[in-house]
């Protein structure tokens, strides 16, 4: 395959065309990305900064979602803040993070009376300092 080819194919897999709704006539779901994170780790000088994204199950639910972002994220950040940077490291320990964080998100919209829709939340971007 030359090079303009995989080139292509490159672009037309991880274009941000690629990303948010599945094109589906009935709404599909949706990928709602949160703005990044930033915390401060356990010790002097750690960080993470994280991006997360949320699936939605329908564009009407990702819509009442964004209007609660504000908490959402103060959940978040609540949470990741202060961890030990070394436990971070693991991929099993970052799985019970991410589980964490969707009940955290879901906990939160339950709060607001919006929690329908969300079906799972994934880390995009991972940085550990």
């Amino acid at each position: 395959m030359g090079r303009s080819k995989i080139l292509a194919l490159f672009l037309l897999l991880f274009s941000p065309l690629g990303y948010g709704t599945s094109g589906e006539e009935d709404g599909g779901v949706e990928y709602l990305p949160l703005q990044s994170l930033l915390v401060n780790l356990e010790g002097k000088r750690h960080y993470l900064r994280v991006d997360v994204q949320l699936l939605v199950d329908s564009k009407a639910h990702a819509e009442r979602i964004k209007m609660h972002m504000p908490p959402i994220r103060h959940a978040l950040i609540m949470l990741f803040s202060n961890r030990n940077p070394e436990q971070l490291a693991t991929a099993d320990e970052r799985e019970k993070l991410r589980q964490a964080a969707l009940q955290d998100v879901t906990k939160t919209l339950q709060k607001y009376g919006t929690s329908e829709g969300i079906k799972d939340l994934f880390f995009t971007d991972f940085l550990i300092q």
